[in-house]
Order: C-alpha cells, then structure tokens, then sequence
C-alpha cells in the first residue's frame, strides 16, 4: 500500500538525500559511513530520507543491506531509495534485494508497475491538513549500464517509464491541480551538461557529467506535463551543483559513503530539500557536510556561454 506523507505542525516537510552510501566490505570506512549518516540524520531530523542509489556494493550486497541502512531504519523515519548502477552489479539480482530493501522497517519503496523498465518505479504524494497532494516525489530506476554494444555508456530511462511518469502526473492532476514534483534517480540527464554549461549554477563539477550517451526525453516530458521543479541524483561522487534550467532545477546531492572514491578536501555529507505547504512555486535546499558545516550558498558557477531565456 502507497505511504502517504503530510506536513509537520510547521507546515514543512524536510527531504534529507543520502547517495552513493557505497557500503561494500564491512570495514572501517563502511562503519565511518554509518557513524556520518547517524550524526546527519541527529542534526537535521528530517521528516522523510531518499536514497538515490549505490547504497550497497559487492558480492555480499544483500547480506550488507541491513547494516547499510542501519542508521536510516534505526531513525525510525520513512524513507524510500532508487536503484544505483552499482547495486545488483555483484551479488544477487533487482527482484531480491528490492525485495530486501522494502522488507526492511519504514520503507516507503514499492514498485509502481511490473510491466514497465526498471525496478522500483514509484511516488509519494505529500498533502496538507486538508488531504489535499501539494507535492509529489517520484523515485525513477535510471538503470546502470546501456545495454546497446554499438553505444554502451550509462543507462537511460526508457519510453515506458516517461510513459508512466506522463501517467501518473495526469491521474493527480484529476484529483488536484496545484501540485509540484520532484524527481529522484541515480544517473543524472544529459541536461546537466546544458545547465552547468550555460546556466548560472551554485556549488561545484569536479568531475564530468557521467550521464547516459542516448537522451530519452525524459526532461522533454517534464517540461509537457508540466508540475516538475526539480531532479536530484547522484552517481557523480564529486559534483553537488545546482541550477535552473527552463524552470527545473537539476541538482545532485551530496555523497555520502566513505568505502568508495572521492577527492581531497571534499568532504561528505548529504542534501537537504525543505519544502512548504503554502508555497507550491518553490522550494529550500542546502548541503549539510560531515564537520557540521551547512552550506546554505554555495560556490557560484557563472559560464562563458550562459544564455537565458527571453
């Protein structure tokens, strides 16, 4: 049955983003990874926690799961999760460990429906005192790796996901027109090339943009069906930039997990999304790092090429 959330006595609704948690060996930095989601998760208490994929990493992946998200279940706070191209690349396969996520206390995950690509295809509608959705979260499956030889690279989300996703936006529409989404997946669009490259952006590109070759129009649905305002992923473990692009942000969040790559001097920790009963136009975001720093403003990124919209 779908979980449905609704805003705190505030009239807020606080989304925390863990990402690339990597937990693969057990070992120290496996246990420095938990020992930083617990301390985030103390300081920010969120009302939900989306986790954007590579959560768990190896040949014993299903057997690590629990102790992966120890810290998220002990919270006793719902949270929901996306597929990583890293998840099921070793050890057991998408039927069993979706199994062994949503088997696990307050999960929120569920997989919308069977006969569409991907595992795990879902959204949370987030309503106000009234009963009325205000917000929806959809966690899309972005795959892991192109099954196409002649093209190969990163996966991308299929026609018959933008088909649900076009779906389910117009059946919500028939209940409740002043609605918005946000969007989570692993692999980011080949659209955060086009926001960094001519949109003013705040943090940082430490790496290039690892998304899939082929674009699906993915962010061409958004655009139609309207109601989106935001993308969150993750994948790129030094990136955590931010920016509009034609009135959707794209943004990632923050890495989490210690057992995997990164770079000197950037440090790990989580994004924050915070959003608003009355105000369905906008929403909060920042960073919170793992020395307790909050980075409200972040680094702004203005490019050589930047256009804007007439």
């Amino acid at each position: 049955m779908k979980t449905e959330f609704k805003f705190n006595s505030n009239g807020t609704f606080k989304i925390l983003q863990f990402t690339d948690i990597h937990y693969s060996s057990d070992n120290q930095l496996d246990h420095g990874t938990a020992r930083l989601m617990e301390q985030i998760l103390k300081e920010e208490k969120p009302d939900f926690i989306m986790i954007t994929g590579d959560t768990v990493y190896g040949p014993d992946n299903i057997n690590l799961l629990s102790k992966a998200l120890a810290p998220v279940t002990g919270a006793g706070i719902p949270w929901s999760f996306t597929f990583g191209n890293h998840d099921t690349e070793e050890g057991v396969g998408y039927d069993e460990l979706f199994g062994a996520f949503t088997n696990l206390p307050n999960c929120a995950a569920y997989n919308a429906d069977d006969s569409i690509d991907g595992m795990g295809n879902h959204y949370l509608e987030v309503k106000d005192r009234e009963g009325r959705t205000k917000w929806v979260l959809f966690g899309v499956d972005s795959g892991a790796y192109n099954k196409l030889p002649q093209i190969g690279g990163y996966d991308y989300v299929k026609d018959s996901q933008i088909r649900w996703f076009k779906n389910m936006v117009q059946d919500i529409e028939k209940k409740e027109d002043n609605f918005s989404a946000l969007i989570f997946m692993h692999i980011a669009l080949p659209e955060y090339n086009e926001v960094w490259d001519t949109k003013t952006c705040y943090g940082e590109k430490r790496e290039e943009v690892c998304c899939p070759k082929i674009n699906s129009g993915f962010f061409t649905a958004m655009q139609e069906t309207g109601h989106t305002k935001a993308v969150f992923v993750g994948h790129d473990h030094i990136n955590d930039y931010i920016g509009d692009l034609y009135g959707i942000s794209l943004g990632y969040g923050r890495a989490t997990g210690y057992n995997t790559y990164g770079q000197e001097g950037y440090l790990r920790g989580a994004r924050i999304i915070l959003l608003n009963e009355d105000n369905t136009d906008s929403f909060q975001t920042y960073i919170r790092l793992e020395n307790g720093t909050v980075l409200k403003e972040q680094k702004v990124h203005e490019p050589e090429n930047k256009t804007e919209v007439e």
